[in-house]
């Protein structure tokens, strides 16, 4: 623990950031005046999550704002990518994966596929339904924006990779916190 500590030596100088837009240490300095003697780690360990799921979102807008691509399209492109050769997923799955409404569903499909990132193909096993599979050109961009992204995120996450174990730990503290807190 002191190793980490000693990483974050500015961990005082957050609390004193702005109160409107500060970082999770204003977050929780707040949230425990208002819960004077009550417990809420519970609390600001969400608050923390939460704020730093807000920062990875702005740094994938900056990726994807000088390609003209949304966030929500990257995610799909993403989604895409992710399952691997030919790149393709049904509707159905994507709606589940973004839980969205199939119209938003419909909605974002159909802006990949005017901006030729993605197709509509027709499903073999469904001949009512049809698979958005990822275009080469989508291909190449959602490479692109995954290669940039991760080389931003390994120079950002530099001190903590320089503490040994502590990438590993977060990891499989994480994932405990996620089992902890998803529903069936």
């Amino acid at each position: 623990m002191q190793l980490i500590s000693g990483a974050l030596a500015d961990k005082a100088a957050g609390a004193q950031a702005d109160p409107i837009q500060g970082n999770s240490d204003v977050l929780a300095a707040q949230w425990g005046e208002q819960f004077a003697g009550e417990d809420i780690t519970a609390m600001t360990l969400a608050l923390r999550m939460r704020r730093i799921a807000m920062l990875i979102d702005e740094a994938c807008i900056r990726e994807c704002e000088p390609l003209g691509l949304k966030l929500n399209e990257m995610l799909l492109l993403m989604a895409l990518r992710r399952v691997g050769a030919p790149y393709e997923l049904r509707p159905t799955d994507i709606l589940k994966m973004h839980s969205v409404t199939s119209g938003t569903a419909t909605y974002r499909i159909d802006q990949l596929t005017k901006q030729e990132l993605a197709v509509r193909v027709p499903d073999p096993t469904d001949r009512r339904g049809y698979l958005v599979r990822l275009t080469p050109r989508g291909l190449k961009m959602i490479d692109a924006v995954l290669h940039r992204l991760l080389n931003n995120f390994r120079a950002d996450l530099q001190p903590m990779s320089a503490i040994p174990g502590a990438v590993e730990a977060l990891e499989e503290m994480l994932r405990l916190y996620e089992r902890c807190i998803s529903k069936p």
